[in-house]
């Protein structure tokens, strides 16, 4: 059996995975790149949902694939359909070019989202330290917001020294590329390639028991649904802090750095912020781990919805106190990386081996669809009130704590 210490070398490897894929240097900056290049914010939010649409649809196919066709291979298509991404943005001159580098992120994103969590499974589950999924999962993700922290940092020098936004895209070419390259060195048998050629019928014939598996277990499914609605819930709100935020402090005339002009400073500021987010956020993901070995799981991961419902009904009070704003955004990100490494780790274990990664691509296409039902509701009560949009968001928030722990949870603790 082997111990953690020992297979140090790969797990190293995981987390450089998740340092490099998240150094997307324009990350920050998207939503300034794309109204400066003369769309209105109907376009971007028509592009936001184009992206979301392309997840929906691809997210079971894509776990499929992964599972049929070889998982190392499934993410090297996933970084091509980035890097062609990201030269589109860089030469786009419309909509229509954007639409189709979103496609492509879109199709990036699908590719890649459960297929690098089902390989850290199964390189647990070989190596016989299957008891550690939170503990690695939680470090790999921390040092994912670590690669986050110091894209945000290096992003504000790029920002300021770079003729242009969109050679942002340009740069972000590269760590993607290195990232390919140490995807091609994992072991061969994380590929875990079961068939050699492709046939569109047993193709789509998986697809459908994929989801039949995914609903048919009630245990899987509770917690697909529970960690999906979550997700959905956390991406839906937390945009509407980011902006609140900026507006006060420029409103309260923060310029720190007097050497640079006022749209510098904004750049400046948005990208101080996204690192201190992220420097907090890996630590609790980092230590996810350690609050799980203290509290029961199903405890722990429910609570998050009370604490979340808490935090937005609080900050409804306080649209106008910088300081409690800034706290709540904080609080959200502590949040949800607290409790996804326990719940990857509750999904993994309750999931058939062999569909891990069809099942952890059908809870992200399960956020998806849910986001594109949220965003424009929450965006529609945004414009009529914030004060409301957060204490309705809080509350719905609370009343799903309530279901959980009289009804949902009891079911899942005795499966």
């Amino acid at each position: 059996m082997a111990k953690l210490k020992d297979c140090r070398l790969q797990i190293f490897k995981f987390e450089m995975y998740g340092f490099l894929k998240n150094l997307r240097f324009f990350e920050p900056y998207l939503i300034i790149y794309l109204t400066i290049s003369g769309l209105n914010l109907f376009q971007v939010g028509l592009l936001i949902s184009i992206r979301e649409i392309v997840i929906y649809i691809f997210e079971i196919p894509s776990g499929v694939i992964a599972d049929m066709y070889g998982k190392k291979v499934e993410l090297i298509i996933c970084f091509v359909f980035y890097i062609i991404s990201f030269f589109l943005f860089f030469i786009a001159t419309g909509f229509g070019i954007l639409a189709v580098a979103m496609i492509l992120f879109g199709l990036g994103e699908a590719f890649r989202s459960g297929t690098h969590k089902s390989m850290i499974m199964s390189f647990l589950d070989h190596n016989e330290i299957g008891a550690s999924k939170t503990r690695v999962y939680g470090q790999t993700r921390a040092m994912s917001l670590i690669g986050s922290m110091v894209m945000s940092l290096v992003a504000i020098v790029f920002v300021i020294w770079l003729p242009e936004i969109k050679y942002l895209f340009l740069v972000s070419i590269v760590p993607y590329l290195l990232d390919m390259l140490l995807i091609a060195s994992y072991p061969k048998y994380l590929n875990e390639r079961r068939h050699t050629t492709f046939n569109l019928k047993d193709f789509l014939k998986q697809n459908v028991e994929s989801v039949k598996y995914t609903f048919k277990d009630k245990k899987v499914s509770r917690l697909v649904f529970d960690e999906a609605l979550y997700q959905a819930g956390y991406k839906s709100i937390k945009d509407y802090v980011q902006p609140i935020i900026i507006a006060l402090s420029i409103s309260a005339g923060l310029v720190a750095f007097t050497n640079y002009s006022a749209d510098e400073n904004l750049k400046i500021y948005i990208g101080i912020i996204y690192a201190v987010i992220y420097l907090i956020s890996s630590f609790a993901s980092r230590n996810s781990y350690k609050l799980a070995k203290k509290v029961n799981h199903f405890s722990l991961v429910n609570i998050m919805w009370l604490l979340s419902a808490v935090t937005a009904i609080v900050l409804s009070f306080f649209l106008d106190n910088l300081f409690v704003i800034f706290a709540s955004f904080i609080m959200i990100y502590i949040f949800i990386n607290l409790r996804k490494p326990v719940m990857i780790e509750q999904i993994g274990n309750a999931s058939d081996k062999t569909k891990r990664a069809s099942v952890l691509s059908i809870e992200a296409q399960l956020a998806s669809l849910l986001l594109v039902i949220f965003a424009p509701i929450i965006g529609a009560l945004a414009d009529w009130s914030m004060k409301w949009m957060f204490i309705i968001v809080g509350g719905m928030m609370l009343t799903i704590y309530l279901f959980n722990k009289l009804y949902n949870f009891k079911i899942l603790r005795s499966s």
